[in-house]
């Protein structure tokens, strides 16, 4: 049985551009969006679920197939040759055979926006000046466009209901489709030339041109999405590998840039790894494209697909190498800067070294990663200094504390509170570098200076013992007890030294002043209890006197 050949396989990565500008198009976007649209609405009833695999209510692709179309043809460029008419003819023919692949993978937003890509590369070649090769069809081809926009909305269009064609030779089928092409080009460039402009040829053929535009559009679409059985039938092949590889490839890319998706950028890696085993170049561009990314966790994604690359080995092992240099040289400079701020973490040095380490392991050429470690390493000695001094300046402020908390267990609070203030003068000579023996030292330093607040409120409160004392002594007329306690005061809260703060000074003073004022009243008191005990002993002398005169 003889077989029909439907495709010629394209090398994905042969890139080349085309001679027309890369942003040319034969037909505007306004346009192209009626041609898109009009080609999906002939295969609605025949393929209703591809787009909409969840019906009415379900997720919808056409935005995707939309985007696609006005993103154009131009999107195949970087891995496609579209510099001859051959050239474009055989990549419809690859994107028909790799995206019958592609479905078999489930309907996805990027399969949509392919299709999208294919509308407009299948529109443009049915256009006389679709895809043109020298510098007179492009100024040709601005005109018409130009006037082909300005006319889209009068154009009509039918769906047909007969059956749509299924490719088998896309060679074949693209001839038969613009045989008459040649002389069309022909005649629209003489109406041009003669001042006719869009009003002679063109005007008969420009709806015919987009009528053949749509129905071409959906039967290469058609071509794609016919049951496998029908593929069978024609005998025709699957797409390389590679090719399928690099088609998932791009689909990584259209997930990160355009749906902003790692969750299914990491899904559609499982299918890559099943069909490019071994692509160094593939991983290379995975990694590339990760790691421009500017989410952290998705540009180590990158790093860790480029020594994957790496470790296979190969011609591209150098480059490959040196963009992992890079990325460690970096990251090294990342920690050196962080380890000279104020939020630095312990580690930020040692691992700015294990960083320039790997850039090196990368690229032994790299001078510069070389210096950077023993400049790192200079660095990372100088700060086990300067941390050996910390830890000695901590453990000084330590033992420092424990004397003070002796002198105030002995009532010794002049000492206690002169100790505990030499405590806080070690700890707050701490500085910043090293966060976690900063926040000891801090938390030092607050814990001292509430033991001396609580200290101060000892003596404050003993101040007001002592005049409570003398309060009671006075009232059982013990004055000069009362006395005693009351000068008393000034020596007891004497040891609250006078630089401290201004509330506490003032109650300092407050208990002194009390203190002076209970005194002046005891001494009053005094002298008016010792007039009472005069005046009664008179008293009793007077009444003794007159008794003994009655006898």
């Amino acid at each position: 049985m003889r077989k029909h050949i439907l495709f010629i396989i394209v090398p994905v990565l042969a890139i080349s551009c085309v001679l027309c500008p890369p942003d040319a198009q034969a037909w505007g976007p306004k346009a192209m969006r009626s041609i898109t649209a009009m080609s999906l609405q002939v295969l609605k009833n025949d393929y209703s679920d591809v787009f909409r695999p969840g019906g009415i209510v379900g997720v919808n692709f056409e935005k995707d197939v939309a985007s696609g179309s006005a993103d154009g043809w131009q999107i195949l460029a970087k891995f496609t040759p579209l510099n001859s008419d051959a050239e474009v003819v055989e990549a419809v023919a690859s994107e028909i055979q790799l995206l019958r692949e592609a479905r078999t993978y489930g309907p996805t937003s990027y399969f949509a926006y392919r299709m999208g890509v294919l509308s407009s590369l299948t529109a443009h070649i049915m256009m006389p000046y679709g895809f043109v090769w020298t510098a007179e069809d492009q100024e040709m081809r601005r005109k018409v466009v130009t006037d082909l926009e300005q006319q889209v909305d009068s154009f009509h269009f039918r769906v047909p209901k007969k059956n749509r064609d299924f490719i088998r030779n896309a060679g074949t089928f693209f001839q038969e489709k613009r045989s008459s092409f040649a002389e069309d080009k022909r005649l629209i460039a003489h109406d041009y030339r003669i001042g006719k402009n869009y009003n002679g040829y063109l005007k008969q053929g420009g709806q015919a041109y987009f009528i053949r535009a749509v129905e071409t559009v959906a039967d290469v679409w058609n071509t794609v999405l016919q049951h496998e059985d029908t593929v069978r039938a024609f005998g025709l092949s699957r797409p390389s590998d590679r090719s399928l590889a690099w088609y998932f490839v791009q689909e990584m890319e259209y997930l990160l840039n355009v749906k902003d998706n790692m969750t299914q950028v990491e899904i559609v890696y499982k299918n890559f790894e099943k069909v490019g085993v071994g692509m160094t170049d593939a991983m290379e561009y995975i990694g590339d494209m990760l790691y421009a990314y500017p989410q952290k966790s998705v540009k180590l994604r990158g790093v860790a697909e480029w020594q994957k690359a790496f470790d296979m080995g190969g011609k591209d092992r150098l480059h490959l190498g040196s963009k992992l240099s890079a990325h460690y040289m970096q990251e090294g400079n990342d920690y050196l800067a962080h380890a000279a701020q104020p939020d630095a973490e312990e580690t930020d040095l040692n691992n700015a070294k294990r960083a320039f380490e790997d850039a090196l392991n990368y690229d032994r050429s790299n001078e510069a990663a070389a210096k950077l470690i023993q400049e790192t390493d200079v660095a990372i000695r100088e700060r086990n200094e300067r941390l050996e001094v910390v830890l000695s300046i901590i453990a000084t402020g330590e033992r420092i504390h424990e004397e003070a908390n002796r002198y105030r267990e002995m009532q010794d609070f002049a000492n206690a509170i002169s100790t505990y203030r030499q405590a806080i003068g070690f700890f707050d000579a701490v500085d910043d570098e090293f966060k976690v023996h900063a926040n000891t030292a801090r938390e030092n330093v607050r814990r001292l200076r509430r033991e001396i607040s609580d200290l101060i409120n000892e003596v404050l409160d003993a101040a007001s013992q002592v005049i409570d004392e003398g309060d009671r002594a006075r009232d059982n007329n013990q004055f000069d007890e009362a006395s005693n306690k009351y000068q008393s005061v000034s020596r007891i809260v004497s040891v609250i030294p006078e630089d401290e703060s201004a509330t506490v000074l003032r109650d300092k003073q407050e208990v002194i002043d009390l203190a002076g004022r209970k005194l002046e009243e005891s001494n009053v008191q005094k002298l008016r209890y010792e007039q009472m005990l005069q005046e009664q002993a008179q008293q009793a002398q007077a009444a003794q006197q007159a008794q003994q005169q009655r006898r």
